[in-house]
């Protein structure tokens, strides 16, 4: 690994990250208010951590690594520098079984579906029905109420 370097995303042309999650084998949606933080190795983009502001909380949408980069600690250092850069509000994400203790030994704790904020509670709940076996995870000492 050559320099590695972390950075908030501005460009308004998504067109390098669409295609990132799309090498990734990743489905990427563009939303308003969402905050795009990334890792490069010299000039490759390597990982992009997403994050959608919500009115008390943020919302993690969506984080990958390319393969080669994972199980180094780079998603950990990307998250952490995110975090910096953030507010303080806490952050909430979504988890699939086998996503659970990278976000655990980050910072992150279950979360109860009833303490959810609105729309976020109903999104999980129509997944949670529909099969899907994810899981709230929050990474803050309570969510704000």
């Amino acid at each position: 690994m050559s320099t590695l370097t972390f950075e908030e995303y501005y460009d308004a042309d998504l067109t390098l990250i669409r295609d990132f999650y799309e090498t990734a084998f990743s489905r990427y949606e563009p939303e308003i208010g969402e905050r795009i933080f990334i890792a490069k190795d010299a000039n490759w983009l390597v990982g992009a951590l997403r994050v959608r502001a919500e009115e008390r909380y943020y919302h993690l949408c969506g984080m990958q690594l390319l393969p080669h980069y994972q199980q180094q600690g780079i998603g950990q250092q990307l998250l952490s520098f995110a975090c910096g850069l953030l507010d303080g509000r806490p952050i909430i994400c979504q988890v699939l079984p086998f996503e659970r203790d990278f976000y655990m030994k980050v910072g992150f704790r279950p979360g109860e579906l009833h303490q959810l904020p609105e729309p976020l509670r109903s999104r999980l709940h129509q997944q949670q029905e529909l099969g899907y076996c994810i899981e709230p995870l929050v990474r803050s000492a309570a969510l704000v109420g």
